[in-house]
């Protein structure tokens, strides 16, 4: 399937993502900006889900790979949280076009709200131990989160560091770097999904890519040299504009 875009068009989408990409790694959210901007030209709802997945890849990748040289993607069980998180997303990209997300637009900004308020009031990693049946609960967490990727997508950067400070008692700072991972599991296991379909517009997708690592690169580098000081708050805003944005559509 060919498409035909403006230059305009072209400039508009690359600069949303690069926005995006800044905003995103740090605290997660991106799609609040690229999937509107994407819809807005008029690019229909599954290209703009399957284009907005690709270049989010290159975005989520540079994060990490920037968390991972500064020391801080220090969970033992990241691997395996990369494969639930991808896993999860698989399964939720193949039922997006199948099942209504009604119901997730009337959860999911309390969910975000009360995220908001947990990131306002929460002052540091719980330093309790976790037994075993809170594992095992959190890998279903995990898994579930990434499912909600690859279904619906706004806010999952909340829900993963929101899960890792309250249940693992990791810090802020530590469970934005191991999310950036399990995103970028979730971005690549719908793209794939999306690619094989024929929905990825590849010529856009690879000029958001660049905008997404340049985004990328200057986003997790200044969260990493600021530290929890700045990515508290910008979760918190995240929070509050996802849920509005999820509210009044």
């Amino acid at each position: 399937m060919e498409f035909s875009l403006e230059t305009s068009t072209y400039i508009i989408l690359f600069f949303a993502a690069f926005l995006a990409s800044l905003i995103d790694s740090i605290a997660g959210g991106g799609g609040l900006l690229t999937t509107p901007a994407m819809l807005l030209v008029g690019i229909n709802p599954l290209n703009t889900l399957a284009t907005n997945k690709f270049q989010s890849c290159f975005g989520t990748f540079t994060s990490t790979y920037n968390y991972f040289k500064n020391g801080l993607l220090t969970d033992p069980k990241k691997k395996f949280y990369f494969l639930l998180s991808f896993v999860g997303s698989a399964i939720g990209t193949l039922l997006v076009s199948r099942i209504s997300n009604e119901l997730l637009e009337t959860i999911i900004p309390i969910l975000l709200i009360s995220a908001a308020f947990f990131f306002i009031l929460n002052r540091g990693p719980s330093k309790t131990s976790t037994n075993s049946k809170f594992l095992y609960v959190f890998n279903l967490i995990v898994i579930s989160i990434g499912f909600y990727d690859g279904f619906f997508g706004p806010g999952t950067g909340s829900f993963f560091v929101l899960a890792f400070v309250i249940i693992k008692g990791i810090s802020i700072m530590e469970a934005t770097a191991v999310t950036k991972l399990l995103n970028f599991a979730s971005n690549f296991a719908a793209f794939i999904i999306f690619a094989v379909q024929g929905y990825v517009i590849w010529e856009l997708g690879l000029i958001m890519a660049v905008a997404q690592v340049g985004g990328a690169n200057i986003g997790s580098r200044f969260a990493i040299s600021n530290g929890e000081k700045v990515v508290r708050p910008v979760l918190v805003i995240v929070s509050i504009l996802l849920s509005v944005r999820i509210l009044f559509g």
